[in-house]
């Protein structure tokens, strides 16, 4: 049994791409985005449920830029206080997971929060204990959070919504490994990625690949940009989508 989501959300990032100037790309060099084939995913019942949960599923940066000033004070500090006050926005009823990478500590890659409910104060305190230290693995990390959203859609026999929500304030240590894995993302059309880039100078990958793209230059805005992420999608049918209507 096989659930298909709408056509709108694979083709966006490649509507969204064409949008983006040569110069902006060659900032990031942005190759052209191929066409990608969709997964076809088989599902278990007897191994899952049908659930219309919202999956929301966070991925943190904790690099050792975030230690660095922006809008009057360090990075970490205004970003923590931001996501605080986000956190309490988030209805109780969501699967929220959270993934942080650039961790001063033995595993720089950790996985705070397992995506589930009733998580937000869990969620709140890991946010508020991280130090920021390492380097900016956005492909490895990415790959890891579409795998988790992946595997719950599978949990959920097709059903619900799933949403990957990367923060960063650089770009990718290596933007090779990071382009190939948001490339090997559009394979599975019913994640829709946001990316928020936080005080961020020039062009960033996310905005070509991304369902939704922020820049936050301070943290009032970073906050507006997260709140943005678990706000509903507007519904779309199908039958009256028209390609032309972007050329």
């Amino acid at each position: 049994m096989q659930r298909i989501k709408p056509l709108v959300v694979f083709i966006l990032p490649f509507l969204v791409s064409c949008s983006i100037s040569t110069e902006e790309k060659s900032k990031y060099s942005v190759s052209q985005i191929p066409d990608i084939e969709e997964v076809i995913i088989e599902f278990d019942e007897n191994e899952g449920e049908a659930l219309n949960t919202k999956n929301f599923y966070f991925i943190f940066d904790a690099s050792g830029s975030m230690n660095e000033d922006c809008a009057g004070q360090r990075k970490i500090n205004g970003a923590k206080i931001a996501i605080s006050k986000f956190i309490d926005k988030v209805p109780d009823d969501v699967n929220i997971g959270l993934l942080v990478f650039g961790l001063k500590s033995e595993k720089p890659i950790k996985e705070l929060v397992v995506l589930g409910t009733g998580q937000k104060a869990k969620f709140k305190e890991a946010i508020n204990k991280i130090t920021p230290d390492g380097s900016t693995p956005l492909g490895q990390v990415t790959d890891i959070g579409m795998t988790r959203l992946v595997e719950q859609y599978k949990k959920q026999l097709g059903y619900g919504e799933y949403r990957l929500i990367i923060v960063t304030d650089g770009l990718a240590s290596s933007a090779e490994t990071f382009e190939k894995s948001l490339q090997n993302n559009l394979k599975y059309p019913f994640v829709s990625l946001y990316g928020i880039g936080l005080c961020i100078q020039g062009n960033h990958m996310l905005k070509t690949y991304a369902l939704n793209y922020t820049d936050a230059n301070n943290y009032e805005e970073l906050e507006e940009a997260l709140t943005e992420t678990i706000s509903e999608l507007p519904d779309f049918d199908p039958e009256s989508f028209d390609l032309s209507d972007f050329e």
